[in-house]
Parts: structure tokens; C-alpha cells; sequence
């Protein structure tokens, strides 16, 4: 079902480029209303994976207290924002000035970058999937913040090309790998910056910590990257404002706590870091752009 989901919502690297020669060429006004209305288009397709995956994903953020109709528009706002952000994210691709208006840092994520530009201890960076962040991205490097970003491992056409965006741009990007968590470490143990998702699902890993109350198949590696270089953690999200602007914020330093078991220390320390990640996405679901089932084993809860 994720290799599908994955096709389906990635529609590969012709897909990509039409959506950024088609933001590039469109102001605003017309930008804003053509993504609306291929969000709308998007979100009707009910029996779509991705659709049923952002459903199933919105009713668990609003704890099942929306009912079918509400769930519907739930789901739509989803799209719109997501639209927008990837909108704004190629349209705005070298234009910093106007990507300096558009996102603002918030005294405590200026003070996560303070910290971190000191170098010493190494601090790892965990992000909810939140519209905006690769808006976000552009401008934290154009302030010269340096930080290696672990993304999703064997990513297909349309997100190579997404990571090429960033790169030449000044990011550093690099799919999941054996390689890039070895290099992760190294970095995070000489006082450097690393970056990477917790909320994107992980069938088969064994692991099953606490997300909105409920045991998701979710990552855990970076607990362990986190303990074993004694790096500072903190949750980074990337909120959308009312006024279709975007705020990057961090969370205070989440201290873990090793343990006895294994499989106890990675799980529980997880649930912590995801704890506070649920807090952002709370603020506002509808920016909570997850295209993959968290928790496919409530499905039927929803017929």
C-alpha cells in the first residue's frame, strides 16, 4: 500500500516540474486559486490511498470527534495547505527577499540556532511533517544555519528531484542510509547540526511508540543516534499562520532517559519527542501534511 500511496501522490519527476514551471509563471492570487482548486480536485478522490491515508490520519488528530462531513473538509484543508506551501516553496525557490516576508523564526528556534552555531555538543533537529518546511529550509540556509538533512530512504524521481532543489540551494540532504546515519553520528559528535522527520510511518521496524495516545509503527533511530552522541534534541515545526504566512518554532531541549531494555529506552524516549510534536500538530491539523497511514490498523473504524 506505500509503494502506492508513494506513486500516487509523488506523480514522479514530469509531475514535479509542471507544478514548479506552473508556480513559477502564476502570481499569488492566481497561484493561491489554482492550488485551492487542484486540492479540491485532489480530496473529492475519496477512494484515492493518499486521500484515505490523510483521512484516516485527521480523524486520529481530532481524537474521531469530527463526523463525516466535518472529516471531509478536514481532509480538504489538508490539501490547500499543502498546495499553497508547495506553491509558495517553488515560486518563491530563489527569491530570499520575499521568502524573508513570508517566514518568520521564533525567539526560541533563534535560540536553538544561537546555541547550535556554537558548535561543542551536537543538536539534533526533529521535525513533524508541517506544510511549509521546505519554505523554511530555504530560508534557514540562507542565514547560513548548516545542517545535514536525513530525508526518506530510496526516494523515487519526484522527491529526488525536491532534494536537488535544496541542494543547490544550499542545503544538505541526504536519503537514509547506513552511510548517512554514520555521517550523522560523526556530526553530531563533533558539535554539528542534523535534521530529520520522526512522523512518516516505518512498517516492520518492531517499534510501536506512543503517537496521539496510540502505538504507531513510527522511527526510533534517532533516539539512539541522540543517546550515543549525547546530542541536544529539540522538536522544530513549521506552523502556518492565519494570515498564509509560515512560522518556524522549536520546543525547549527534551531530555531522554537511557534504560535497561533495549527496546524500552528507544520506545519510551520516542513517545516523549512525539508528545511534544503532537502539540504542534494540534495548533493546526489541516498543516499537518502526512500522506501515509500512521495507524492502518484503525481503518475500520472509519467505514
Amino acid at each position: 500500500m506505500l509503494k502506492k500511496i508513494t506513486e500516487t501522490f509523488t506523480q514522479g519527476s514530469i509531475g514535479t516540474t509542471l507544478s514548479m514551471k506552473l508556480s513559477q509563471a502564476c502570481p499569488s492570487k492566481i497561484g493561491y486559486a489554482i492550488a485551492g482548486y487542484i486540492a479540491g480536485v485532489i480530496a473529492a478522490r475519496w477512494w484515492n490511498p493518499v486521500v484515505q491515508a490523510v483521512r484516516l490520519n485527521q480523524a486520529v488528530a481530532h481524537d474521531f470527534k469530527l463526523g463525516y462531513h466535518g472529516l471531509n473538509r478536514a481532509v480538504r484543508r489538508v490539501f490547500v495547505s499543502q498546495s499553497r506551501s508547495l506553491y509558495n516553496f517553488y515560486h518563491y525557490l530563489d527569491r530570499i527577499e520575499h521568502i524573508q516576508k513570508l517566514v518568520r523564526i521564533s525567539p526560541a528556534m533563534q535560540k536553538v540556532m544561537d546555541e547550535s552555531n556554537k558548535g561543542g555538543r551536537g543538536t539534533l533537529l526533529l521535525i513533524p511533517h508541517l506544510c511549509g518546511f521546505d519554505l523554511g529550509g530555504l530560508l534557514l540556509a540562507s542565514k547560513g544555519f548548516k545542517f545535514l538533512i536525513l530525508s526518506y530512504p530510496n526516494p523515487p524521481k519526484g522527491y529526488e528531484m525536491q532534494n536537488k532543489l535544496r541542494t543547490d540551494r544550499g542545503e544538505e540532504v541526504m536519503p537514509m542510509s547506513f552511510e548517512s546515519m554514520q555521517l550523522a553520528r560523526e556530526r553530531l559528535q563533533t558539535g554539528g547540526i542534523v535534521l530529520t522527520g520522526i512522523d512518516r510511518p516505518h512498517p516492520g521496524s518492531g517499534y510501536h511508540p506512543l503517537f496521539f495516545g496510540r502505538p504507531a509503527e513510527l522511527p526510533v533511530a534517532y533516539v539512539k543516534l541522540a543517546l550515543k552522541t549525547n546530542a541536544r534534541v529539540h522538536v522544530v515545526a513549521f506552523q502556518n499562520l492565519p494570515d498564509l504566512t509560515y512560522k518556524i518554532d522549536a520546543s525547549e531541549e527534551i531530555a531522554l532517559s537511557p534504560m535497561e531494555d533495549p527496546k524500552e529506552e528507544l520506545e519510551t524516549n520516542a513517545a516523549r519527542i512525539l508528545k511534544v510534536a503532537e502539540g504542534y500538530i494540534r495548533k493546526n491539523p489541516a498543516s499537518w501534511a502526512m500522506f501515509y497511514p500512521v495507524w492502518p490498523e484503525l481503518e475500520a473504524e472509519l467505514k
